[in-house]
């Protein structure tokens, strides 16, 4: 009867919870919110509690609660509900979840009255001032821990005892962290920091009052920055990211010296995040001895269709008063756009443009040496478009060169090239590859490519530096080529005619004076058409020889033989049946050939007949070892390519220089190769030139006039101290004495195990085409980068030039992982920019500007914080 009345008593409370409760089960026990109510219940009085009852249910429940939703629980103890106050107590290991709330807490009180919801941590009884299973809060993407929590679900707001929370790269604790709303909380004596260590972090900002906009910022006032627990520095107040992606703000500056213009404020500026598509920053420095930079960056994003961004600079440099004579002033921009867009699925552009007012412009701006030794500044802008299922292509490109060193500048637009790539018109798309009509193998591909090329070059005058564009071509070319293809089963034989037609607006005709003995030229302008052809035959097929020594796991060696012949034959279009060439007469009455088109911006018409016999033969050397009964590997031993011309129309020299390439590798270890190429001719030395003659009339065979070596090994290894000792230990040793022992070889371990890893090259080059002034180039490259331990990493790179025996720009660098700092170092000892530089920062991307940088070259000091 006194169960019945307990039953009916809880059935018609208005109680707002159903718990689930497992006293021998720990908390890993599953919530079922799916399963229905038990038809009966078990209740038990305590009866040293008076007005409380325990309640222990045997199956998981649900009831819907004035909270306006259904809370799930469950504890390792107990779920003790105190008729009398209204609350819920939660015992151990406790777990709640309402909604997307979810507590977890040594002990959970909730207050079915004032619908507060308090965790509340246990003391830990072996370590003082320490807790265990304090009350750890999720909701959402925002996670709250401290030693006690309270939450009004009424209101929606509560405070954190002692409490700790993770936000976007970082952490925030505090000794009371207050919710007012969802969007603000107020922290006391907070701290932030990007340390992942919460005991004792090696840097934070504390700050009395902090203010908490959740995925936004954190806004604090009397900001002090502690390292190792010293306190360094302080600022009235500080404004931390507090959200994912980009924010708009302000890019504090750093502040130092430099040896020539003087104490500076650098990289301050504003960054302002448009939308979720564009962005821009714009940043500027200022030294106090009159210089000023300006730095600005556009970026720009839309997934699958386009992506690009748009950068410029601009220094202005006034060193010394008006009246100096020593007065520098200069005045210095660049400008780049990096542009890639699919306009539609066979239409994109993608383009690269840079321009920059000099050389001077980097030597002031950067210590990046690929930028200091850079020559020329290239830009291009290409629209490609295809026609799916067709040969099909279009292009137009935009071609820009500048010359850092002349000043130069070449510009090329349009540059237009429509393509036909090659295909086989006769050929039916659903045909078989056997039985083929003869005409089904004639291939075809066409081009065209249509330019105008602008160039101005920059002159010296009197008065200065007068610079005009001197020099315009333009025309088109035409390319056919049309071959037969045929199949056979042993050899390759290939015919092919190629047809080319330029197009010009002018061409120029010469005369002598002879009174000056001046040659004029003069411009005839008018439509000319220019066309030449050649044809060639080529002939291929390859042998296959295999041994199988079986020799020390050697299973089979595979020489495979490809020769190539190939006949080919152009007219001399320089004979005046064709029109393409004209002569004069020079002072000492020889007559000088030249072409009407020398100028055009795709040359002249080749000169003199061709009637060219190539030989080539390729050598592959194959092995294949045996690894075991299952396995075997196959690798090349060598191969060497030799070739060699012969020209039936030449009236001297008629064969080529013989060329020889090889390549081969030494297992993983070295990679080796080379070229080396012959003279059959005789050199004489009164005509500093070979002459018909041939060097086997002296008895040689051919002289050596060319030859190039490359010898590259890497490697990657483990150095490891040879005084390392095994760990002993025995079956009578303790828990303590083996995790002692383990620790200790851990340490050992971590001070003498180094991994190394690096490069070694070599290149040679002897060039003795003349044999009156041989040249060699002989080089050694080294890089090595190595860890003394999993937090030092270095490394050296150099070139070594055996023929000054001078280094090359050495370079040092030292990379130490400070946990959420870092450091780094780097040393150019010699060279033009020999100086270094040394950077202590914080990693986190939002926070490198809170670092320690001090740089030296040959320009003066630099130092900031």
């Amino acid at each position: 009867m006194i169960k019945f009345i307990y039953i009916l008593l809880f059935l018609l409370f208005p109680l707002a919870l159903c718990a689930q409760v497992d006293l021998q089960d720990t908390l890993g026990t599953p919530i079922d919110t799916l399963s229905p109510p038990p038809d009966t219940l078990d209740v038990t009085l305590d009866t040293l509690s008076g007005d409380t009852a325990i309640v222990t249910i045997d199956t998981s429940r649900q009831v819907q609660s004035d909270i306006d939703a259904v809370v799930n629980y469950t504890a390792k103890d107990s779920a003790v509900f105190d008729f009398k106050t209204n609350k819920l107590i939660l015992y151990n290991e406790a777990v709640l979840i309402y909604k997307d709330l979810q507590l977890n807490s040594g002990v959970i009180i909730l207050d079915r009255e004032t619908e507060v919801l308090e965790g509340i941590g246990f003391q830990d009884s072996t370590r003082e001032g320490k807790y265990v299973q304090t009350p750890i809060m999720t909701q959402g993407t925002d996670k709250y821990e401290g030693v006690r929590l309270v939450y009004n679900f009424a209101t929606k707001t509560g405070n954190v005892s002692m409490g700790f929370t993770e936000a976007e790269q970082g952490y925030y604790y505090g000794e009371i962290i207050k919710k007012v709303n969802n969007e603000v909380y107020f922290v006391k004596n907070g701290r932030y920091t990007t340390s992942t260590n919460r005991e004792d972090p090696e840097y934070y900002f504390l700050s009395p009052k902090m203010k908490v906009i959740p995925n936004d910022k954190v806004i604090a006032q009397n900001v002090f920055l502690y390292i190792e627990g010293v306190p360094v520095f302080w600022l009235p107040f500080a404004v931390f990211p507090n959200r994912s992606g980009r924010s708009s703000g302000i890019i504090p500056p750093t502040f130092g010296s430099d040896g020539t213009y003087g104490q500076y404020i650098a990289n301050g500026g504003y960054f302002w995040a448009i939308n979720d598509f564009m962005d821009i920053n714009a940043t500027v420095n200022i030294f106090t001895k009159g210089r000023y930079d300006f730095k600005s960056r556009f970026r720009y994003a839309q997934r699958y269709v386009m992506t690009g961004n748009i950068e410029a600079g601009y220094t202005m440099i006034r060193l010394g008063e008006d009246t100096d004579p020593d007065k520098f002033t200069s005045d210095e921009w660049a400008f780049n756009i990096n542009h890639s867009q699919n306009i539609t699925p066979t239409l994109s552009l993608t383009g690269n443009l840079s321009f920059v007012s000099g050389k001077s412009y980097y030597d002031n701006n950067t210590n990046n040496f690929d930028e200091l030794l850079r020559q020329n500044v290239i830009s291009n802008l290409t629209a490609s478009k295809y026609w799916e299922g067709t040969p099909f292509s279009l292009n137009l490109n935009y071609y820009r060169d500048q010359n850092l060193q002349t000043g130069d500048i070449t510009q090329r637009l349009p540059n237009l090239t429509f393509s036909v790539t090659e295909n086989y018109p006769f050929r039916s798309p659903s045909g078989s590859s056997y039985n083929r009509n003869f005409y089904e193998d004639i291939g075809f591909s066409y081009s065209l490519n249509a330019v105008n090329s602008l160039t101005r070059t920059t002159t010296q005058t009197t008065s200065g530096t007068d610079s005009t564009y001197n020099d315009d071509k333009y025309g088109a070319r035409h390319n056919a080529t049309v071959k037969y293809s045929p199949k056979f089963s042993f050899i390759s034989f290939t015919p092919s005619i190629n047809y080319t037609e330029i197009w010009y607006p002018n061409s120029i005709r010469k005369s002598f004076n002879s009174a000056d003995s001046s040659v004029t030229e003069t411009t005839i302008d008018g439509f000319n058409a220019v066309r030449y052809f050649n044809a060639a035959l080529s002939f291929n097929t390859n042998f296959v020889g295999i041994f199988t020594p079986n020799v020390f796991s050697v299973t089979g060696i595979r020489h495979t033989i490809t020769p190539s012949l190939t006949y080919s034959y152009s007219p001399d279009f320089s004979d005046p049946s064709f029109g393409y060439y004209g002569t004069y007469t020079d002072a000492s009455g020889n007559d000088v050939k030249y072409s009407f088109y020398e100028n055009g911006i795709f040359g002249s018409p080749p000169s003199g007949e061709s009637q060219l016999l190539s030989f080539s033969m390729n050598n592959l050397f194959e092995m294949k070892t045996r690894v075991n009964d299952s396995t075997e590997n196959k690798f090349q031993l060598i191969n060497i390519t030799s070739g060699l011309s012969y020209n039936f129309a030449a009236d001297s020299l008629k064969f080529s220089e013989i060329t020889n390439t090889f390549r081969t590798k030494i297992g993983s270890i070295l990679d080796i190769s080379g070229s080396a190429n012959f003279s059959l001719y005789k050199y004489n030395d009164s005509l500093n030139s070979r002459i018909n003659s041939f060097l086997w009339d002296d008895g040689k065979v051919a002289d050596l006039t060319n030859f190039t070596l490359n010898l590259s090994t890497g490697f990657d290894f483990l150095f490891s101290s040879s005084q390392k000792e095994e760990k002993k230990s025995t079956t009578n040793d303790t828990l303590a004495e083996t995790e002692k022992s383990i620790i200790i070889k851990d340490k050992y371990d971590a001070a003498y195990d180094i991994p190394v890893s690096g490069s070694i090259s070599y290149f040679y080059n002897l060039n003795q085409s003349n044999p009156n002034n041989i040249t060699r180039t002989s080089n050694l490259g080294f890089s090595v980068d190595f860890s003394l331990s999993k937090n030092w990493n270095f490394g050296f790179r150099t070139n070594y030039d055996l023929i000054s025996e001078q280094l090359s720009a050495p370079y040092f660098t030292a990379y130490r992982d400070l946990n959420s700092w870092e450091m780094l170092f780097n040393w150019y000892p010699i060279g033009a920019y020999r100086g270094f530089k040394f950077e202590v920062r914080i990693k986190a991307p939002d926070l490198r500007d809170i670092k320690i940088d001090k740089q030296t070259n040959d320009r003066g000091a630099f130092s900031n914080f």
